[in-house]
């Protein structure tokens, strides 16, 4: 047994199993795997078609925390996953399952346990989206803590987009997404080059981050088993009293026939810069399905528990009102989604460019259709240098130095 500061932390001897229990306002952590075919734990559903990994955790919570609003964050991220990597957890208090976080898609998970003294055993089991790309071990991290929520009012809380770094610039040929697929060597999506009459396609990865007060939240209805090839969405602001509204008309909702789902219409924009600030290249607006993919906010206070987990943003709701197909999406408080590079329309045409240093700017929420605390951090810009453009094997190299606009 050791002891740090408030937190008792208690390992036992077992590879698959640890204690850890949470009795102060500070984080603590285990870390664990899961092997993709594991036949030690058996004892749950989630753990008999693939591997698992099995910790014990609990709650002991001083009265004047458990006095405030909120919960207890329970979370786990992947660490060095390939983005075809992916896990799951289910969290049980005896025989009854309380929880369970089952996305596919995206690096972390969390969920909010009561604040009442109490003991769980958590699963965390193999679960990605494609299980056949998946890693053979896939290590991962885990966290308890104690996190409060505002005192109820009818105060608003809204969303903060920030623009996260681009990532991983290429040229690579991306893998078949959603029935759209490139031709060999190409960098170009089939979907890309017949709407957009690509040739040459800089690919790059995105992130937007949520670190306002409430969730980013977009919703939109069609009739039932009709898809419409545009429809109108709302805004959901919520009050720290659980209460909420809807704000009407805040963009369109756009049906991709080729990859069979709605893109939020002109949520990010991405341009390439010349060193004199002349815009030489611009790529397509990009609709996201906005999801909680990723947690920027690890081991600091304020995150919310995931709402928005993926690829549901692309599915209709279970509870949609008869004769109504409803769907939403969105980015919980201090949660961030990546747009990988290999997805369709993450990319800017370059044919026409030459070899040099040019600078990548990504804007969030280029219209201002979304509500927001403020608008200051909806751009960053990072150096690129493209080299071989001539040539059948281009070559991107992102600078280490981003810079917000």
């Amino acid at each position: 047994m050791a002891i740090l500061a408030t937190l008792l932390l208690v390992i036992t001897p077992s590879a698959i199993a640890s204690g850890t229990t949470v009795d102060s306002n500070r984080p603590v952590f285990w870390k664990g795997e899961v092997r993709k075919s594991d036949p030690r734990l058996r004892d749950v559903p989630e753990c008999r078609t693939s591997g698992c990994d099995r910790a014990f955790v609990g709650v002991r919570l001083p009265a004047g925390l458990r006095a405030k609003p909120g919960g207890v964050e329970l979370a786990i991220r992947a660490v060095g996953a390939t983005p075809d990597d992916s896990l799951g957890f289910a969290v049980y208090q005896g025989s009854k399952r309380v929880a369970l976080v089952d996305a596919q898609i995206g690096p972390a998970r969390s969920v909010w346990l009561p604040k009442t003294t109490a003991h769980y055993t958590v699963y965390v089991f193999y679960n990605p989206f494609v299980p056949e790309l998946g890693s053979t071990v896939v290590r991962y991290e885990g966290l308890l803590e104690n996190e409060n929520s505002p005192r109820p009012s009818s105060r608003e809380l809204l969303p903060d987009l920030e623009a996260l770094p681009q990532r991983y610039a290429t040229f690579e040929t991306p893998p078949p997404f959603f029935g759209d697929a490139a031709a060999p060597g190409s960098s170009c999506f089939r979907s890309e080059v017949e709407e957009q009459h690509a040739r040459t396609c800089l690919r790059f990865g995105q992130a937007m981050a949520n670190v306002g007060e409430g969730p980013v939240d977009v919703r939109y209805q069609t009739p039932a088993g009709r898809r419409p090839p545009e429809v109108p969405g709302s805004q959901r602001i919520y009050r720290a009293d659980g209460t909420f509204r809807d704000v009407p008309s805040v963009g369109t909702m756009h049906y991709h026939p080729i990859h069979s789902h709605y893109h939020f219409e002109d949520f990010s924009v991405s341009t390439l810069e010349n060193s004199s600030g002349t815009v030489v290249a611009t790529g397509k607006k990009n609709g996201f399905c906005m999801a909680d993919t990723e947690m920027p906010w690890w081991a600091r206070k304020g995150n919310a528990p995931q709402s928005y987990p993926a690829p549901r943003c692309l599915d209709r709701d279970p509870n949609s009102p008869p004769g109504v197909d409803a769907f939403k999406n969105g980015i919980s408080r201090g949660w961030a989604d990546e747009y990988w590079w290999a997805l369709p329309d993450q990319m800017i045409e370059v044919s026409s460019l030459q070899d040099g240093t040019y600078t990548l700017v990504t804007r969030v929420d280029p219209a201002d259709k979304i509500r927001e605390v403020a608008d200051g951090n909806n751009c960053v810009r990072v150096p690129i240098t493209l080299s071989g453009l001539a040539t059948a094997t281009p070559r991107a190299t992102l600078g280490s130095t981003p810079a917000p606009c």
